[in-house]
C-alpha cells in the first residue's frame, strides 16, 4: 500500500514541478536555518555540562551589604578559599585563579606575547577534568612548574615530548620548568587557559612590574580582592542556603558586612555575575532569540506548504471524489497526502544538509565556535529523522484532513472547496507570514540604526588616527621622554602624550572624599601627562588645563561634568577631592564603555609611570608613521614586542555583539522574506488560476488592466495593512525596552515604523505583479471556454 502511495505522490509532484520547487526550496531554506541555529544554540547551552563533578562545583561570589558595593563580585581575597575548606565542613576543596595579562614568555629561543598566564591551585586540574596530553606524564603544579596546553606545545616546540622539561622565562616574574602538557580545553567550557603556574606565585605575579614594595601579600586579608574562587562540596544536592550562611559566619572575623553566593559551575557561562573573566560568557536571551528566529523561519516554510497544499488540493477535488466513490477511506486519503508531504520534506532536508555543510564554516567563523553536524553520532540521525517526520506531519496534517473529511458528493459537487472556510484559513496563514516578515524587517531596521548610532557616536575627544601603544616594556617606559622625542622628529607624527590607562579598557576607581560630602564615593582616577587634555582634544568647560600650570602641580586636577553634578557643586574650581585641588573641568567624554553611564572622573597630572602612549598621526602617510613608530619602539624595547591599537578599532570592538546581532537579523530576515515570498508567489498563481473566469467576464464588461490587477492583489494588500496594526505597536513596545539597555540610544520615529511596512508592500507587489499582468492580459475567450 505504501508503495502505491509513494508512486502516486511522486507522479503528482513531478507533474506539478513549479509547485514542487516552491515547496522544496522553501522547506530547504527553513530547515537549513533551523538546523544551523539549533546547532549553535545547542553549543551555547552545553557549556560545562561535560564536567564529571559539575553537580558539586560552585563559584563563590561576595557582596558588601553596605551601600558602597551593592552587587555580588566574583573577585575574592587570596585567603578566602583555604578558610572555607577549613571552616565549612561541606566544602572539601577549593581553587583560585589569577591572571597576568599580556606577558612576554621566552621559550625555545623565541619571545611570545601571551594574552593571559593563569596562576591557580593544583585542584583546578581535578575541578575542570584537565587531562594530560598523549606523550605527557601525570600533571603536577609545584611553585616552579608550568603547564602548557597541547596546541601551545605543538606551536612552540613542535611536539609534546619536546616541550617536557624545557624552561620558560616569564619576563618580570622568573623561570619555570614545563612539568606537563594538558589536552586543549573543550570549546564549551567557561574557563580558558593555555599556561598554568602555581598560585604560590600569586603575590609576585600580581605585583610584577611595579616599582614599590608591599609589607603584606595577596595571601593576607585586606590587601586585594582579585581572584575568582571555586569550591567543591562533599556531595551533590546539599542545602546551599545553609552552606552560604556558614561561609558568611566564617568570613565575618576577616571581612564584616559580607554575604556569599554559590553559583553552579554549569550556570556560570550565562550568568550576569561572571562578567566573562575568562573571556567566555554568553547571553542567554540572545541564544534563545536565535532559536526563536530558527523556529519562525521553519514555521514560515511549513505554513507555505500548508497554504499551497490546501489550495492545490482544492483543485484535486475530483481525484478525491473518485477515490471516495470507489471505496477510498478517509485514513487512506490522509496517508496519500501525508506521503506527499513526507517526500517533499525529505528532499528539502537533503538540500538543507547541503546548505548546512556550505554555511557551517561561515557560521563557525562568525560566532567563533565550532558549529556543525556530527555525522559519527547516532543522535544526529535520530534528530534528522525526527525533523523529517515532525515537519512532514505538521505540514501535511491539515491538508490531509481538510479534503479527506468530506463526502464524495460534497467533493464532486464543489461544495467542499468553494466555501469561505478554506479561504479564511489561508488568509490566516498568510497573515501570520506577514506578521513575521514585518516584525523581522522592523526589528532589523531598529537594530541596524542603533548599531550605526553607536558606531558614529561623538565620544567627546579626538580619536581619529590616534594609536595607543603599550609601554609594558621597561626599556621604553623608563626612557619615555627619549621615546617621545624620537617619535616627534617624524613629520607624520603630530603629537605624543602618555597615560596610565587604556582609554576604553583601563582606568581604576578609588573611594575619595569630595569637599562637602560626608562619606567617600567611587571616583575614576586617571594619571596622565600634562599635554593629555590638549592632545586628545578634550573640551575645557571651566578653568584651565595643565598647560597653564607652569611647573607640574601634582595636587591640581581636572574633573568632568558628571563629577560636579554628583558632588552638588555650583562651581568646581577651587574645590578639593581628598587633598587634590580642582583647577579645571572638561566636558564629559566617553571612556570605558558607551553601554554604561559616564562616572565621576578626576584627571591627575604626572611625569612618569605611564603604561600607554597615545600617538596622533597627521596627514595621509600612515604607513610611514607606523613604520617609524615600530622601529623606534623596537630599538628601545628589551623584552616586549610592539603592541598597538588604533582607538577607532578598540572602540568598534566594544560593539561586536551589536554588529553580530544586526548581521544575524539582516541575514535571517532576508531568508524569511524569501521563504514567505515563495509562498505568496505560489498563492498568487493559484488565486489567478482560480479566478480566471471572473477576470474574463470583467474584461468583457470593460474592466481595464489596472482594475484587474487591483482586484487580484487588493486582498493581500488589505491583509498586510490589517496585520501592521497589530505588529508595529508590538515591535515599538519590545524594541523600546531593548533600547533602554543602552545609555546612548536612538528614538523610534514614525518614519522608522512605516518604512518596513512600505518596503514589505513593495516586495509583495513585486512578487504579485508578474502573475497579475499575465492574467489581466490573457484572452478572455480562453478563460470562458467550458471544460
Amino acid at each position: 500500500m505504501f508503495k502505491n502511495y509513494l508512486k502516486t505522490a511522486s507522479r503528482y509532484l513531478l507533474k506539478n514541478k513549479g509547485y514542487t520547487f516552491i515547496n522544496v526550496f522553501g522547506l530547504s531554506i527553513g530547515l537549513a536555518a533551523f538546523i544551523l541555529l539549533s546547532l549553535f544554540v545547542k553549543v551555547e547551552f552545553s557549556y560545562d555540562e561535560h564536567l564529571s563533578q559539575k553537580d558539586r562545583i560552585f563559584q563563590v561570589y561576595v557582596k558588601d551589604t553596605t551601600n558602597n558595593i551593592p552587587a555580588f563580585e566574583m573577585q575574592t581575597m587570596g585567603p578566602m578559599g583555604p578558610l572555607m575548606v577549613e571552616q565549612v565542613p561541606e566544602i572539601m576543596a577549593s581553587t583560585r585563579f589569577g591572571t597576568m595579562q599580556k606577558k612576554v614568555l621566552k621559550m625555545n629561543n623565541q619571545r611570545f606575547l601571551v594574552d593571559g598566564v593563569r596562576y591557580t591551585d593544583p585542584e583546578t586540574l581535578d575541578f575542570f577534568d584537565v587531562q594530560p596530553a598523549l606523550g605527557s606524564s601525570n600533571l603536577k603544579l609545584g611553585k616552579s612548574d608550568i603547564l602548557l596546553s597541547e596546541s601551545e606545545a605543538l606551536k612552540v616546540y613542535g611536539s609534546v615530548q619536546a616541550a617536557i622539561g624545557e624552561t620558560i622565562e616569564i619576563v618580570e616574574l622568573g623561570s619555570f620548568q614545563i612539568s606537563g602538557v594538558f589536552r586543549d580545553l573543550p570549546d564549551n567550557t567557561h574557563v580558558d587557559f593555555d599556561y598554568l603556574i602555581s598560585f604560590e606565585n600569586a603575590n609576585d605575579a600580581f605585583f610584577s612590574g611595579v616599582n614599590f614594595a608591599m609589607k603584606k601579600t595577596v595571601f593576607d586579608w585586606g590587601v586585594v580582592s582579585a581572584f575568582p574562587l571555586y569550591v567543591k562540596l562533599s556531595e551533590a544536592n546539599l542545602d546551599l542556603t545553609a552552606i552560604e550562611a556558614k561561609m558568611n559566619t566564617a568570613l565575618e572575623p576577616h571581612l564584616s558586612n559580607r554575604v556569599t553566593k554559590l553559583l553552579p559551575v554549569d550556570e556560570i557561562y550565562f550568568s550576569d555575575l561572571s562578567h566573562g573573566y575568562f573571556g567566555r560568557n554568553g547571553e542567554k536571551d540572545k541564544a534563545q532569540l536565535y532559536l526563536i528566529i530558527a523556529l519562525v523561519i521553519l514555521g514560515v516554510a511549513i505554513i507555505n506548504y500548508m497554504n499551497l497544499a490546501t489550495a492545490r488540493y482544492s483543485k484535486r477535488s475530483r481525484e478525491v471524489g473518485i477515490r471516495k466513490t470507489v471505496g477510498g477511506h478517509k485514513t487512506q486519503l490522509a496517508r496519500q497526502f501525508l506521503t506527499e508531504s513526507f517526500i517533499i520534506t525529505f528532499i528539502g532536508l537533503v538540500f538543507a544538509i547541503c546548505l548546512v555543510e556550505l554555511c557551517s564554516p561561515v557560521l563557525s567563523n562568525f560566532v567563533g565556535k565550532s558549529v556543525g553536524v556530527d555525522y559519527g553520532a547516532l543522535e544526529s540521525y535520530v534528530i534528522l529523522s525526527s525533523i523529517v517526520v515532525g515537519v512532514s506531519f505538521l505540514a501535511g496534517i491539515y491538508p490531509a484532513s481538510f479534503l479527506s473529511r468530506f463526502s464524495a458528493i460534497e467533493v464532486l459537487s464543489g461544495r467542499a472547496t468553494s466555501g469561505k472556510k478554506g479561504a479564511k484559513f489561508r488568509a490566516a496563514l498568510v497573515g501570520f507570514q506577514v506578521f513575521i516578515c514585518l516584525g523581522l524587517i522592523s526589528v532589523t531596521m531598529i537594530v541596524l540604526q542603533q548599531f550605526n548610532h553607536m558606531s558614529n557616536l561623538d565620544l567627546g575627544f579626538d580619536h581619529d588616527q590616534i594609536v595607543g601603544v603599550s609601554l609594558a616594556d621597561k626599556g621604553v617606559a623608563e626612557n619615555y621622554e627619549t621615546f617621545k622625542n624620537e617619535l616627534s622628529r617624524n613629520a607624520s607624527i603630530e603629537s605624543v602624550t602618555g597615560a596610565s590607562f587604556s582609554v576604553f579598557d583601563g582606568s581604576a576607581s578609588l573611594y575619595m572624599e569630595p569637599e562637602g560630602l560626608e562619606e567617600p564615593v567611587p571616583i575614576t582616577f586617571m594619571n596622565v601627562e600634562t599635554s593629555f587634555v590638549e592632545r586628545l582634544g578634550l573640551t575645557i568647560k571651566e578653568g584651565d588645563d595643565f598647560s597653564s600650570e607652569g611647573e607640574l602641580n601634582r595636587k591640581g586636577i581636572i574633573i568632568n561634568e558628571t563629577a560636579q553634578e554628583e558632588f552638588g557643586w555650583d562651581t568646581p574650581i577651587g574645590k578639593t577631592i581628598g587633598g587634590y585641588k580642582v583647577i579645571g573641568q572638561v566636558e564629559d567624554f566617553i571612556y570605558g564603555s558607551a553601554r554604561e553611564t559616564i562616572k565621576p572622573l578626576m584627571i591627575v597630572p604626572s611625569k612618569s609611570g605611564f603604561t600607554y602612549a597615545y600617538v596622533k598621526i597627521s596627514g595621509g602617510n600612515v604607513r610611514a608613521a607606523m613604520n617609524h613608530l615600530q622601529a623606534t619602539f623596537e630599538s628601545m624595547a628589551s623584552d616586549y614586542p610592539f603592541d598597538y591599537n588604533f582607538l577607532d578599532d578598540v572602540f568598534a570592538k566594544k560593539y561586536e555583539q551589536e554588529e553580530k546581532l544586526s548581521r544575524v537579523f539582516s541575514t535571517f530576515t532576508i531568508l524569511a522574506i524569501i521563504v514567505a515570498g515563495l509562498g505568496i508567489l505560489g498563492l498568487s498563481i493559484f488565486i489567478a488560476e482560480s479566478r480566471i473566469k471572473e477576470v474574463g467576464i470583467r474584461k468583457i464588461l470593460g474592466a481595464n488592466i489596472g482594475q484587474l490587477i487591483w482586484l487580484l492583489n487588493s486582498g493581500i494588500t488589505k491583509l498586510i495593512l490589517l496585520v501592521a496594526l497589530i505588529t508595529l505597536p508590538l515591535v515599538y513596545h519590545f524594541m523600546s525596552e531593548w533600547l533602554d539597555g543602552f545609555v546612548y540610544n536612538i528614538s523610534i520615529s514614525v518614519f522608522t515604523m512605516l518604512t518596513p511596512l512600505i518596503a514589505l508592500i513593495a516586495v509583495v507587489w513585486t512578487i504579485l505583479i508578474f502573475q497579475s499582468l499575465k492574467s489581466a492580459n490573457a484572452n478572455p475567450v480562453n478563460a470562458l471556454r467550458t471544460e
